[in-house]
Formats: structure tokens, sequence, C-alpha cells
């Protein structure tokens, strides 16, 4: 079971940091070498990770990294709104006082990460998005409700495959020219920026409810204007076979 657990825990946050890219081949000899672990766990942590969505396989095919599109992002955005929505209303309504000073810490901490950019160090965005789940979860965590915390986790693992494979993936940065890349930026910034999580946690504390609805709702969405705008360029589809990243 050691074994298993190492091959899983390791192809899951390579495929999250998006070292291994979307669509990539999982074949058994590139997975050996990798990791030097034999064919029996890694097959079983190819199945967990399959059915969580992050692996795909077909019998033509064989395994490989679950693609990214418009259209998953999009699909994505709607569970996560659905979980998001049910976990924030039970938290404002419920929340006390050690609630609150969670989410305060958490928003602290956030504004100490720097905003992730393309050209940032890879522990840099590996901070922010640390500090950035643990806003979110702080946020929702007076929601009492193992089900739908354990289903915001899985659906935030693949969000930030998607966001990674935004920020990161060579083709897409190369597919920009000046004017687009600070129209990246500018929008980088409104998703990413500290500016929106501070009216979010405002609202809630204030138990705004509504406020904060339209909040979360408005965050959710930054992504795929994002995303938009990276289809726009011609790239955002086209780089979702992109090779993998060592």
């Amino acid at each position: 079971m050691a074994k298993i657990d190492e091959a899983y825990h390791r192809l899951k946050a390579d495929i999250l940091a998006a070292r291994l890219a979307p669509d990539t081949p999982l074949a058994v000899s590139m997975l050996t070498r990798r990791t030097g672990l034999g064919w029996t766990p890694l097959r079983e942590a190819l199945s967990r990770l399959e059915a969580e969505g992050l692996v795909v396989s077909s019998p033509n095919r064989g395994y490989r990294v679950a693609p990214v599109s418009f259209d998953s992002l999009r699909d994505l955005q709607v569970a996560r709104q659905t979980v998001e929505d049910a976990l924030l209303v039970r938290s404002v309504e419920t929340g006390d006082t050690d609630w609150e000073g969670r989410l305060v810490a958490a928003h602290h901490a956030l504004s100490r990460a720097p905003v992730p950019r393309p050209d940032r160090a890879t522990e840099d965005l590996v901070l922010w998005e640390t500090r950035h789940d643990a806003f979110h979860a702080a946020l929702l965590s007076a929601g009492d409700s193992a089900t739908l915390t354990r289903f915001h986790g899985q659906i935030s693992d693949q969000l930030r495959r998607h966001h990674r494979h935004m920020l990161v993936d060579p083709a897409l940065q190369s597919a920009m020219d000046a004017t687009a890349r600070t129209t990246f930026d500018r929008l980088l910034s409104r998703m990413l920026g500290l500016a929106h999580h501070t009216r979010l946690m405002d609202a809630a504390l204030a138990r705004d409810l509504e406020g904060a609805r339209a909040l979360l709702r408005e965050h959710i969405g930054f992504s795929s204007a994002v995303y938009a705008f990276l289809r726009e360029l011609g790239a955002g589809e086209a780089t979702a076979a992109a090779p993998a990243r060592r």
C-alpha cells in the first residue's frame, strides 16, 4: 500500500502542478523512469486518479493526463459555484468568532503572498496557491458539511490544474504580443489579486449574505474571462496537448 500511495501522491502532484501537461501520454516506461516505481503501484495510482477525473483512459490510447478546455472549465465552475455557495450560506449564517478569526488570519497570510505571474518563481506560485486555498477553506469552514467539503477539494484540484496551465504553458505565453500580455496581466490581477478577496471577506464578516454570494459568483467567473481571452488568441484549446515539462 505504501508504494501505491507514493505513486498516487507523486503523480497527482505532477498533474496538478502541470509538470505533466494536459493530454500527456502516461506510458509505463515513462512513468517507471520518472518515479522509479514498478507498474503495479503505478497502475493502481492511475486508477485512483482516473476516478478523480485527473487521468483518462481509452482502449487505443491507454492512460493520459485529462485534457483541459473551456467546456471543462465552465463545468467545473458550475460545480464550484453550487458547492461553495451552499457552504458560504451556512458559514455566514452560523459562523462564530473563531470562524471570523480564521478568515481574517487567512486573508492576512494571503496578503503576504506575491500575486502569480508567468515570470515568477515556482515557489511563489506554490505559496500563493496554498494561501489562496487556505483563504477559501477558512471562508467556508463553518459550513459544517463533510461531503460538500470533500467535493470542494476535488473541484479545487481540477481548477488548480486549469489555472496552472493558463499561467505556465510556454505555448500560451509565446502567443502573446506586448499588447496581449498587458491585457493578460490585467485579467490576472483581477482574477488573483487581493482586492476582490478583501471585499468577499468584508461582506462575509458583515453577514451581508447576498453581497457575499454575488462577490463569490463574480470571483468564480474571473477564470472564464482569462480563458476566453486565451481562446481569442487561438491558444487556449490548441495547447491542451502540450508535451510534459520535466
